[in-house]
């Protein structure tokens, strides 16, 4: 049977109040209405374009049916109204939102109700966190000995880290952020986004085969280099400088990376080409190297596959590597233009 929902003109005004509507569930409600004024749109198409179940789309067809437009478009209630958070309220949540104390609103609940000796709904805690801009984020792992106060304090000396290496002054210097990645075919399993609703399924396998790549960013002009390798040690951390010595032959070199094994702390180690100077990030403060954002965008694209062979993982991750290598101002967003970039473009010359 055909399903009749206004004339022409109402058709006209339901398009109108759409391009100009804000509030979301009115919103909805239009666009439900636009489509159910087709004959060709079923109910269930409809409801899965909005989200919602079949008997509410026959709810407020028949609820249009009955008051047109405007009972369409008015709500019966006023909506939940929120008990006002108060200064010392607001202020306990955003610490604890700072300190990222809570792993759900509950806990937050919870943990206001202990401090204030009073009780308080989960509504209105939901509403305060949301208004304090709280949001839920992964957090990144940290050890347990990480020191904040040394990684601050070699952001404000690194300008003159650089200023006392001994560089000849008769080559310009490149100043490079090195570090290594390792991935393989065991599967690296990240979120996706998937429908209101649904939990994803991706295919696992336990294959622990890997391999290696090896990288430096430029911070001042945004030049790579990169060196796949079966694994990480000394020899292959000598191949790499030797590579970046290669590349760019009428440089000296800084590299700085961090304390691993396979990393000589010194210039004046015997695996350390002549020309390069060695710079060490204070111990476990990766968010101090830009690389680090490059190897976690590199696994955006192979996280949640299974991949055939390791060979097959390493060409396509050498393909994306080279979307980097061809393009360095993508490269400098990385650094941004904080500390690192102002330091290293009044020592490169």
């Amino acid at each position: 049977m055909k399903r009749y929902l206004g004339d022409d003109e109402e058709r006209e005004r339901v398009k109108s109040l759409l391009l100009k509507e804000t509030e979301g569930w009115r919103k909805e409600r239009l666009i439900a209405l636009k489509m159910g004024m087709s004959s060709f749109n079923s109910l269930a198409a409809i409801a899965d374009a909005t989200g919602r179940n079949v008997s509410t789309i026959q709810r407020w067809f028949n609820l249009y049916r009955r008051e047109g437009l405007d009972g369409l478009l008015r709500r019966g209630y006023a909506g939940r109204t929120h008990t006002y958070c108060n200064e010392e309220i607001e202020a306990y949540l955003q610490n604890g939102l700072e300190c990222a104390r809570w792993n759900t609103v509950v806990q937050a609940k919870e943990d206001l109700e202990t401090h204030f000796k009073r009780k308080f709904s989960y509504h209105n805690v939901w509403y305060w966190v949301k208004k304090c801009t709280g949001v839920v984020r992964i957090p990144r792992p940290v050890h347990e000995k990480r020191d904040p106060s040394k990684a601050e304090s070699f952001k404000r000396s690194f300008f003159g880290i650089l200023q006392r290496l001994p560089v000849s002054g008769q080559k310009p210097v490149k100043v490079w952020f090195a570090d290594e990645s390792r991935y393989g075919l065991l599967p690296n399993l990240r979120r996706v986004w998937t429908k209101r609703g649904l939990r994803p399924h991706k295919r696992w396998k336990s294959v622990y085969q890997w391999s290696y790549c090896y990288g430096a960013l430029d911070a001042v002009d945004g030049s790579t280099v990169f060196l796949q390798t079966p694994t990480v040690n000394l020899d292959w951390t000598e191949a790499f400088l030797l590579q970046i010595k290669k590349q760019y032959p009428d440089h000296e070199h800084v590299v700085v990376w961090d304390g691993a094994g396979f990393h000589p702390k010194e210039a004046s180690h015997e695996q350390i080409p002549e020309g390069v100077h060695i710079v060490m990030l204070p111990p476990y403060s990766p968010e101090l190297n830009p690389i680090e954002k490059l190897w976690d965008l590199i696994q955006d694209h192979t996280a949640n596959k299974l991949w055939p062979s390791i060979e097959r993982l390493d060409q396509v991750v050498a393909l994306h590597l080279q979307d980097w290598w061809d393009d360095p101002l993508r490269v400098i967003r990385l650094f941004g233009k904080g500390w690192i970039r102002a330091s290293a473009n009044g020592t490169a010359s």
